[in-house]
């Protein structure tokens, strides 16, 4: 189920108290479909999402504003393990904007989107395209070298792309 809300008419105070309502609510839950519906949830309301080669809990995203801004959120989601359950817990998931300057690794994809120069100059100083590209190519060594899939999970994951319900 998608989000049913139109950032388009947010302020971008709006928008900011928005998101830190949405990070509680996915916070201090089991991780059980939650990471999944969180990454839903945030695609069906952004003008893109994506996240760092190996990293897969946080989540950058590109929303369009009030004014035709696009603005940068950056949810980080935490986990933990309890002791007598072996599934992980969302302990809190914690969002982050532009100003924060916390994120700067932005992945390009989001960040060629956003209408917030300060950051973005910030983030390809710190970032820049090459080590993106640099990540990328290692995090795809790294997975062809280690996993054997069987015909059956191929056709699995193609059937998952082509739906494009892949939460990374």
């Amino acid at each position: 189920m998608a989000l049913n809300v139109d950032l388009s008419k947010m302020s971008y105070d709006e928008f900011k108290t928005f998101m830190m309502g949405l990070a509680t609510l996915y916070s201090d839950v089991d991780s059980n479909y939650n990471f999944i519906s969180l990454y839903k949830d945030l695609k069906s309301i952004a003008k893109r999402i994506d996240r760092l080669p190996l990293d897969l809990f946080t989540i950058f995203g590109a929303y369009e504003i009030a004014d035709n801004q696009v603005v940068l959120a950056v949810f980080k989601v935490n986990l933990e393990y309890k002791d007598d359950d072996s599934s992980p817990h969302i302990s809190k998931t914690e969002v982050s904007f532009a100003e924060d300057t916390i994120y700067l690794r932005c992945p390009f994809s989001v960040r060629d989107l956003l209408s917030q120069p300060d950051y973005v100059a910030k983030a390809e100083e710190v970032y820049p395209r090459i080590m993106e590209e640099l990540l990328k190519e290692k995090e795809n060594e790294r997975r062809k070298s280690k996993v054997k899939w069987t015909k059956e999970q191929i056709e699995e994951i193609n059937k998952m792309i082509e739906n494009d319900d892949i939460p990374f």
